[in-house]
């Protein structure tokens, strides 16, 4: 960096001498000029070191301004000996040349100006580029605490989802108990536990293969049969391709649930619920669709009070922002409702795992 100042000088001296009567060769027009300059490459890393520890801003503290007054001096002090000790090495006498020290004081207070800049430019670019640092530092510590707000915010929604599920399952088991069904009762114990050890397994993980998510989501629908019995028949529709496609873990319980308990619970007869996963371009659909009454008058999906929806609706937003997408609607002209979720299309590593990278 220094050698582009000192190549200018070097240049200006040599031209200006082939004005003269005396015109220097090259190299020593660039031997005069070049050690002179170069006393700024040391100096450089403690100029900087020196910026950061004494910071020019507004308002401006004396303890700052003088200390950069100083050093700038100091920097023109030393300059004007190396350009003195070089000019008198390598350029031509002169008439009636002063005393050493003489000459050196000419050589700062005639170069001084230029320091002054040169200083200034050093100061400034370092101030720059540790802002620029600071800024960077500034946003990654922010990406680091969105992502960490966001972890935290799923592990309370997801929190918030294990109970809920847990508590409705035992409730179905303890009405069994009572109506001395034992037998059923006992299977659904069975089921619930092997549910539970899955989930612990997964641990605090938001994002499971779509065929993990089916495997539990099967189970609970078998407790889910003994509870109803005939009266529910499940027909799943879930494409083999898609099965490593990651989703929220326990995405579809909460849909399952709800059109059991809106839908098929709703019906006198037997009822149907059907769990379709296909790929759409580069999107995963899954829908659970149910043959119940429907969705009430008025209903609106934003303002549902249900913690099965509201919860599914703030995973979504937390994992994926808009490129997830949650519906609840009635077929046109039929009965029944349809739960449709739309992710992107993955089958890479969890959202924690892509977080620490």
């Amino acid at each position: 960096m220094w050698t582009v100042p000192a190549t200018l000088a070097a240049l200006e001296t040599y031209f200006f001498s082939r004005l003269g009567s005396q015109p220097l060769p090259l190299w020593r027009a660039f031997a005069s000029q070049l050690p002179a300059w170069y006393v700024w490459v040391p100096a450089t890393p403690a100029l900087v070191h020196l910026s950061r520890r004494l910071r020019l801003g507004l308002p401006l503290e004396a303890r700052a301004v003088g200390g950069h007054l100083a050093a700038c001096v100091g920097m023109g002090g030393v300059f004007a000996l190396a350009y003195t000790l070089c000019h008198e090495a390598f350029m031509p006498p002169m008439a009636n040349m002063p005393p050493l020290p003489l000459l050196v004081l000419r050589y700062w207070m005639g170069w001084m100006p230029m320091m002054g800049m040169t200083y200034a430019a050093v100061v400034g670019v370092a101030a720059a580029a540790d802002s620029q640092r600071r800024a960077r530092e500034n946003e990654r510590q922010a990406a680091a605490l969105s992502v960490q707000l966001a972890e935290a915010r799923l592990q309370a929604l997801q929190t918030q989802l294990h109970p809920h599920f847990l508590f409705n399952t035992l409730n179905a088991i303890v009405v069994l108990v009572r109506e001395q069904e034992t037998d059923t009762a006992a299977r659904m114990l069975v089921l619930l536990s092997d549910i539970l050890r899955r989930l612990l397994q997964q641990g605090a993980t938001q994002e499971v293969p779509l065929r993990d998510e089916v495997s539990v989501l099967s189970r609970y629908l078998e407790i889910q049969q003994l509870r109803f019995q005939d009266r529910l028949r499940v027909d799943w529709d879930v494409d083999s391709g898609v099965l490593d496609a990651r989703v929220p873990n326990l995405v579809l319980q909460p849909l399952v649930e709800n059109a059991i308990r809106h839908g098929v619970s709703m019906r006198s007869a037997a009822g149907a619920l059907r769990i379709r996963a296909r790929r759409r371009g580069d999107e995963l659909e899954l829908t659970v669709a149910d043959d119940g009454p429907g969705l009430p008058a008025g209903f609106d999906l934003e303002s549902s009070p249900g913690i099965g929806l509201s919860n599914t609706r703030a995973r979504l937003a937390q994992l994926y922002g808009d490129a997830g997408r949650f519906s609840v609607a009635s077929p046109p002209g039929g009965t029944g409702t349809v739960a449709t979720l739309l992710l992107p299309l993955r089958e890479d590593a969890p959202m924690q795992e892509r977080a620490r990278g």
